[in-house]
């Protein structure tokens, strides 16, 4: 379903071509080296790149695909992982959620500022878009149906843009989940995977041959999320856990993470000792006063302690977490620190955007390339890929 509002405000600045940003979920900097798809391939070397994109702790879809929108980590906007447990609404949060509560997110993504700013947004599919975020929705937007084929999402977004230019959009996102499922589902370098990788690489390839023919021109700016590592051992929960600890706290099964939310203290430091020497590198618990530094897991507000664990059992790359046993060939969520392979793509093309190659980032940096590509202010600091951005 399509749905449409409309806002009416006059933009004061010097408008560039309009910006597309799609994220091609789970598809990492090694897949991409890999495979060397030709369409993705040829946007990598003509415009600007990266030598990687680097995702913000934990690698999952939801807190890195808001990181990237918002510019901030996962705690600061509030998404700090799928699924994780909220002490004040004594409930937890999964997936979509925020489209029946909208407070769960704590920053405004990219959109909403744009319509705040009198820039005109389109959405499909991008986590959380479909949401009433802070009483703004983008001037079009479409309600997540997982049956709505890739082909389907780039051919509304082209649509999109051929409207007349008083009501075309200035920023559009879209979003391919393809890829992840079958690297979940078969592994990286399965022929499922590489089948995937290529059916998004056409598509991206025949969107731009329909832009050129239609003279049609925007800033392309392509990411993913993560990348995905092989699955190499599952453990169950019950036997990583200490019986004391889960019968003294609600657990949140992350498959990387064991988020766990206790006020007993004494157990919860006791279990980390015990977790930790039954660990044997396989996976390490953490106290809040131990969360590395790089997670950015310190809270400065009270909505921010609200969600964060007592303790978080943290899974070694090729480690997961389950609670009974099922399929999986590989996944992500694993620390960003402790394995390359959740290295994510980073391109970007347009006439607005100078072609070179810049040293991996961390992905809250799209967010402010973006914004100033697509006219909006926003108080972030600028990285160094913004002197890419030409008028």
């Amino acid at each position: 379903m399509l749905v449409l509002s409309v806002i009416t405000v006059t933009p004061a600045f010097a408008e560039k071509a309009p910006t597309v940003l799609l994220s091609i979920d789970g598809f990492s900097q090694e897949q991409f080296e890999l495979l060397a798809p030709k369409h993705l391939s040829s946007l990598r070397n003509k415009g600007l790149s990266s030598n990687a994109l680097l995702p913000v702790y934990p690698t999952k879809t939801f807190p890195n695909h808001i990181s990237i929108v918002t510019g901030k980590y996962p705690l600061e906007h509030g998404i700090i992982h799928n699924r994780f447990y909220s002490r004040t609404r004594n409930n937890l949060y999964s997936m979509g959620k925020t489209k029946e509560d909208p407070s769960w997110l704590l920053a405004k993504p990219l959109w909403v500022l744009a319509e705040e700013q009198g820039v005109t947004a389109a959405t499909y599919f991008w986590p959380t878009s479909d949401a009433n975020l802070f009483n703004t929705r983008p001037t079009f937007y479409e309600i997540y149906d997982g049956s709505h084929s890739n082909r389907q999402r780039l051919m509304q977004v082209i649509d999109w843009l051929k409207l007349p230019k008083e009501k075309r959009p200035q920023f559009i996102t879209s979003y391919f989940s393809v890829v992840d499922s079958a690297n979940h589902e078969h592994g990286i370098d399965s022929s499922e995977a590489k089948a995937a990788v290529a059916e998004v690489d056409q598509l991206v390839g025949e969107f731009l041959d329909v832009l050129n023919e239609n003279d049609i021109q925007i800033n392309l700016v392509i990411v993913s999320d993560h990348g995905m590592a092989p699955i190499k051992n599952k453990l169950l929960q019950s036997k990583v856990l200490p019986r004391v600890l889960s019968k003294n706290s609600l657990v949140v099964n992350g498959q990387t993470q064991l988020y766990v939310y206790s006020n007993n203290k004494k157990v919860l430091a006791e279990s980390a000792k015990r977790i930790n020497k039954k660990g044997q590198g396989r996976y390490q618990a953490y106290l809040p006063d131990s969360y590395p530094k790089h997670w950015r897991f310190a809270p400065t507000t009270q909505a921010q302690a609200d969600v964060l664990p007592n303790l978080i059992v943290n899974a070694a790359p090729g480690i997961i977490f389950i609670e009974k046993k099922y399929q999986t060939a590989a996944t992500h969520g694993y620390d960003i620190a402790d394995t390359a392979q959740m290295e994510a793509v980073f391109f970007a093309s347009g006439p607005n955007v100078k072609p070179g190659k810049v040293e991996a980032f961390e992905n809250i940096h799209v967010f402010n390339f973006i914004a100033e590509l697509i006219g909006v202010k926003t108080p972030a600091d600028k990285h160094a890929i913004n002197e890419y951005i030409v008028d």
